[in-house]
């Protein structure tokens, strides 16, 4: 009985001991920033806006009923870093400015030119950084017209920009990438990266994703859109959900809709092989296998594997063409995005070290081929 007091007596005391909640971050206390964009300021200093929520006690919370209501806000300043933007931010609320739950980060076409790696420096720092927070390069207009669009039509700007890139990352048209995920590739030589493409249609007052955006190291070197963006994406391993492709296959049909069909990429596989690993003449190809099925093909008649069989030949023809303009695009662009050079650098280290990958990549000779199988022609037949 004595060992059962003095065991409460020690949970006593120890409870006089232990620490309370002295981390605590009220939501009542601080500006939740959910959504943030950097643009081209003048001057060489960034235009850096972000949009933040804030708890709007109404009367009856004020009285010790209810939780209030939430109000957008939208704040903007220029400044020559991101830190010192975060600065004035504070000076203009009454809150503390809390970014640890931003979702996504807008980056401006004329500011994605610049190195990117020295203006996030401050997210690498903070241990309470948003390092999963989406990135979207925006095309068309400034990123803080997108949010003022979006807030006009009184959508909340984190939920509507992350479906919609999530949407597009399922359908294979862009791979989403994040604060963390690019930092190792901006520093790496031999691989590259891409960010979704947002094109604002200012004559419709339209917001969709066009496309990716290619990066050379830091700095926004070139774009690919639609069905080249999906293929690129493929070529990279980096397949969605589903991945549909549209092709015109002939022309002697009298019924416009009759010379296409649509097929629906359900696996792939890439074999790359150094065919030359000479220094001096790299040759690289690139070899892709596609799985489809047929869920669009108004001419029908694909219960005859002679006719499948011409279809796949078709297909592989017109799929390879357009890889060879998906990495004609990326050499002009000098974005290794298919990571080639690091490739080459761990089969061949003594080759590499006799160049320079960065300035040779886009004299190397990349030999893509794609090869097409329909394994699946729809309930039909």
């Amino acid at each position: 009985m004595r060992h059962k007091y003095v065991l409460v007596l020690i949970m006593c005391v120890s409870l006089t001991m232990m620490p309370g909640c002295w981390d605590q971050n009220l939501l009542k206390n601080i500006s939740l920033v959910l959504a943030s964009s950097i643009d081209q300021g003048e001057d060489d200093d960034i235009k850096v806006s972000i949009t933040y929520r804030k708890v709007q006690p109404s009367q009856s919370a004020q009285q010790g009923g209810g939780s209030g209501s939430y109000s957008t806000t939208v704040l903007t300043t220029e400044a020559p870093t991101l830190r010192r933007a975060r600065t004035d931010f504070g000076r203009m609320v009454d809150q503390k400015i809390d970014i640890s739950k931003m979702r996504i980060l807008l980056i401006g076409d004329d500011f994605s030119k610049n190195n990117l790696l020295p203006y996030l420096d401050v997210y690498y720092r903070d241990p309470k950084s948003p390092l999963l927070a989406n990135l979207a390069v925006v095309k068309g207009g400034s990123s803080i017209d997108v949010i003022n669009k979006l807030l006009k039509e009184q959508l909340i700007v984190s939920d509507y920009l992350n479906n919609l890139l999530t949407t597009a990352s399922r359908g294979s048209q862009v791979t989403a990438g994040n604060i963390q995920s690019i930092r190792s590739k901006m520093l790496q030589v031999g691989e590259d990266f891409t960010l979704p493409l947002i094109l604002f249609d200012q004559s419709k007052q339209l917001i969709k994703v066009a496309g990716v955006a290619l990066f050379d190291d830091e700095v926004k070197s070139g774009e690919l859109y639609g069905q080249d963006a999906m293929l690129l994406n493929l070529m990279d391993n980096r397949i969605g959900k589903y991945a549909n492709f549209t092709k015109k296959i002939r022309n002697d049909m009298e019924l416009e809709e009759n010379n296409y069909v649509t097929i629906q990429v359900t696996k792939s596989k890439r074999d790359i092989r150094i065919i030359n690993s000479d220094h001096r003449h790299v040759t690289i190809g690139l070899d892709f296998t596609f799985n489809t099925s047929v869920i669009e093909y108004p001419k029908d008649n694909l219960d005859n594997t002679k006719k499948v069989n011409e279809l796949n030949d078709r297909l592989s023809v017109i799929m390879t063409k357009e890889a060879e303009k998906v990495i004609s695009t990326l050499q002009k662009a000098n974005s290794d995005v298919l990571g080639l050079g690091r490739k080459y650098r761990v089969k061949h280290f003594e080759e590499y070290q006799k160049m320079n990958w960065k300035t040779d990549y886009p004299q190397v000779k990349i030999i893509p081929k794609v090869k097409v199988n329909i394994t699946q022609t729809g309930i039909i037949n």
